[in-house]
């Protein structure tokens, strides 16, 4: 049996964002505890000759940050102040003759210290030019996706849509590479975005099992109406794994993820002290778990057959600490095992033409459809993004031509619209039930919007349009090569 695991990262536009609670620290978090231990894997893996393939869906808006030198600075700083306050820590500790929490504060000082060598040594702070690497030597396959993680479904122009998946699919090809398929924000889907996904000229896309009929089975489907793919993530063997209730997540011996300092395990009904030792070792456990029941479904499936495993980067190393671990031993174990091999989608695809046919319906990976991402706390979300959609058709219809100056305030309009379509504010709307930081970032980009938009209309546009035209460049800065023009009729 064919096993592929599609791995998923995002961060919302965190660049200058300041400090917790809401500012940089999650894109921080995703990067020492998530993408530099994948990172490290893949590459330590392919140096072992066992042919590490995964497939990765990075979003644009998360790549660019990467790639950003005051990111890349930011996080540096970051680290040397935890290393700093993991020092501080443990000193503490060895006056008071905590054994325990000196221990702890000994493995993450040594944890750390390696994360910043591999940032700054061996990947020279540029993790976005890493997986163009890794992609080069065909370890990853890169998939497009929304150009800043919109949820598509629910944006009210056809025009946004297709400015998302194009200039997405444009960003994915020039800084990691031809990508062989798109991945939708949650999965979303509705009637009509299949036409903007095949003019992009990729081979598949990931839907969520919801989008496809009832009796589609388990294999990729081509979808009616176009020479488009769609697959489907196995959710029974990956509930196993994101599940606090039944997957390896909620292990008592694991890492308290609500526990800042992560001195503390899950515990058996309440926290306990925690071993990274000890749950190290049971990520080793889950992985053999995980690689015995691919084994058992490979004797239930057709051999030519293709599994699909998504991985979301927000569990993996982030939120589940020992991540990182159980996916290393998971990838060896089947890199090594005659009953199962290593793919990606669009290899797999290229010697497995599917033949079955399915339309495919409204569904996302939420639970009533789009109900994640539209309630009525973002009510006024939607109808604002929806009012400055039509504003941009509008004024990229009116000024098809524009230059200099001018050209650079509609460009900027459309990186501003652009992020204030980011999906974690409406989900994050929905999730809380109430405004607060989420719907400032909004209404600061379209704000943001309402100016650029004014200023295009301008006579002329003086000395002081222009010291503000700067000033938002570079406040808002992802997406240098992104044109006015794409959202025009």
């Amino acid at each position: 049996m064919f096993v592929s695991f599609l791995v998923i990262a995002h961060a919302p536009y965190l660049r200058r964002a300041g400090r917790q609670p809401s500012g940089e620290e999650p894109l921080h978090e995703m990067i020492a505890q998530g993408l530099i231990p994948l990172l490290n894997m893949l590459g330590d893996l392919q140096i072992t000759g066992l042919g590490p393939r995964v497939a990765m869906a990075c979003s644009p808006l998360l790549v660019e940050q990467l790639a950003d030198p005051v990111v890349q600075k930011h996080f540096l700083l970051w680290m040397e102040e935890r290393l700093a306050r993991r020092s501080e820590s443990l000193r503490h500790f060895e006056l008071e003759e905590n054994h325990h929490d000196s221990y702890l504060s000994r493995f993450y000082l040594e944890w750390s210290r390696q994360a910043l060598h591999s940032f700054t040594n061996r990947y020279n702070r540029n993790l976005a030019q890493r997986l163009r690497e890794l992609t080069t030597a065909r370890v990853i396959e890169p998939l497009a996706g929304a150009a800043s993680h919109a949820y598509l479904p629910l944006l009210g122009r056809e025009e946004s849509v297709r400015a998302q998946i194009e200039y997405g699919a444009l960003h994915t090809a020039q800084s990691l590479g031809r990508p062989e398929g798109v991945w939708l924000p949650g999965s979303g889907w509705r009637l009509g975005i299949e036409a903007a996904i095949s003019d992009v000229g990729v081979r598949y896309v990931v839907v969520d099992r919801s989008s496809l009929p009832p009796d589609a089975g388990f294999g990729p489907v081509i979808v009616d109406g176009c020479k488009l793919i769609a697959i489907a993530p196995d959710e029974r063997i990956a509930r196993h794994i994101w599940m606090p209730e039944l997957g390896y997540v909620g292990d008592p011996l694991y890492r308290d993820p609500s526990e800042p300092g992560g001195y503390q395990a899950i515990g058996l009904g309440a926290p306990q002290p925690y071993d990274p030792y000890h749950a190290l070792r049971r990520a080793q456990e889950h992985a053999s778990h995980f690689v015995e029941m691919l084994i058992a479904e490979s004797d239930r499936r057709p051999p030519n057959e293709m599994l699909l495993v998504l991985l979301d980067m927000d569990l993996i190393g982030t939120a589940w600490f020992e991540g990182p671990t159980w996916l290393q031993a998971v990838m060896t174990l089947c890199a090594t095992h005659p009953a199962l091999t290593l793919t990606t989608p669009g290899e797999y695809l290229k010697a497995n033409r599917p033949r079955q046919r399915a339309t495919l319906q409204v569904g996302s990976w939420g639970e009533g459809g789009h109900a994640p991402w539209r309630g009525p706390s973002s009510q006024v979300y939607w109808q604002s993004i929806h009012a400055a959609e039509e504003k941009m058709v509008q004024i990229a219809t009116e000024f098809p031509s524009a230059e200099a100056d001018q050209e650079r305030a509609l460009n900027q309009a459309a990186r501003e619209l652009m992020l204030a379509q980011t999906s974690d504010w409406p989900e994050a709307l929905v999730a809380t039930g109430y405004a607060g930081e989420q719907r400032e970032r909004w209404q600061i980009y379209l704000s943001r919007f309402e100016q650029l938009t004014d200023m295009a209309r301008l006579p002329n546009i003086g000395s002081s349009e222009r010291f503000l035209l700067d000033q938002l460049e570079e406040l808002d800065g992802p997406f240098l090569t992104l044109n006015y023009r794409m959202f025009a009729p």
